[in-house]
């Protein structure tokens, strides 16, 4: 593993701690009755969400098989598509928290929490992208 992955996976584990410091954070900020309702309106759908990322998975490792040569560009693609993805589900997780009333004070601390994630990832991609390309 070169320097520079290691450099990535290091930013991304920071940032996932901080990440998950500030949403823990953040739920001290929900009343028991809010924690509830953020409970049972996200608990259900985090299953759904693993799909598309076993279709791309599954495309990427079915590309590589059938077709070796188009691996790079599977992997480009790959990564790009999960990017798009996470930051997808994070718009989408915060309309979800405005629509139902959750606090702004929270919602606030959620964005940051999802932000700094989302960076961490970008930058680790973007990585892993300059070392296959290089």
């Amino acid at each position: 593993m070169s320097n520079l992955l290691s450099v990535g996976l290091i930013i991304l584990m920071v940032c996932i701690y901080f990440s998950r410091s500030i949403s823990k954070e953040a739920l001290e900020l929900l009343s028991e009755q809010e924690k509830l309702l953020l409970y049972k309106q996200f608990s259900g759908s985090g299953r759904f969400y693993l799909i598309p990322v076993i279709i791309g998975f599954t495309g990427y490792i079915t590309i590589t098989y059938l077709k070796p040569a188009f691996s790079n560009a599977a992997f480009v693609i790959l990564i790009l598509f999960f990017l798009f993805f996470l930051f997808f589900i994070s718009i989408r997780v915060i309309r979800k928290m405005k629509a139902f009333g959750f606090p702004a004070g929270y919602i606030k601390e959620y964005q940051q929490s999802r932000w700094i994630y989302n960076i961490g990832f970008t930058l680790c991609g973007c990585i892993l992208l300059y070392e296959l390309l290089k």
